[in-house]
């Protein structure tokens, strides 16, 4: 991914499945921080959801025939929870889209930086319709998130 670390707070915008057993379940409001450089490879993610706040360890990799990190390894410091995804789509000024393959092989979500929040998003959300099919989508941001 060519946003790590990231320049700003990104945001979870909506996503085509309900609950996210590894980031705040069914909570909305996901906010994420990678604020420093990688430490032998890893880097430190907060990780925020209605009232839950974590720390959780991001390592990138390339998977065959890639040479961008475009897999993303997921570990909660101080839990023994780990889980996997793939970036399906990036645009470090406007979203990127992430295939979480620890839910089911077609669970999409939709991330983007604060600077986006209020803009059209025409081509994340064709991309995603593209890559993860036009079905239902679950909402995560609305204008509550921004208190």
């Amino acid at each position: 991914m060519q946003c790590v670390p990231l320049k700003e707070t990104w945001y979870s915008l909506y996503r085509n499945y309900e609950t996210d057993p590894f980031f705040g379940g069914t909570a909305k409001c996901g906010r994420f921080d990678v604020p420093s450089s990688a430490v032998n490879g890893t880097y430190q993610m907060s990780a925020q959801y209605g009232e839950i706040s974590e720390q959780v360890l991001l390592t990138l990799s390339s998977s065959e025939g890639y040479d961008a990190g475009n897999v993303v390894h997921f570990s909660k410091t101080g839990e023994d929870a780990s889980a996997v995804a793939y970036i399906a789509y990036d645009n470090c000024e406007e979203c990127a889209i992430v295939r979480n393959t620890y839910i089911n092989e077609k669970a999409c979500v939709v991330f983007v930086p604060e600077s986006a929040l209020r803009k059209k998003k025409t081509c994340c959300d064709f991309v995603f319709d593209l890559l993860c099919g036009t079905g239902e989508k679950y909402y995560t941001y609305d204008k509550s998130c921004e208190h």
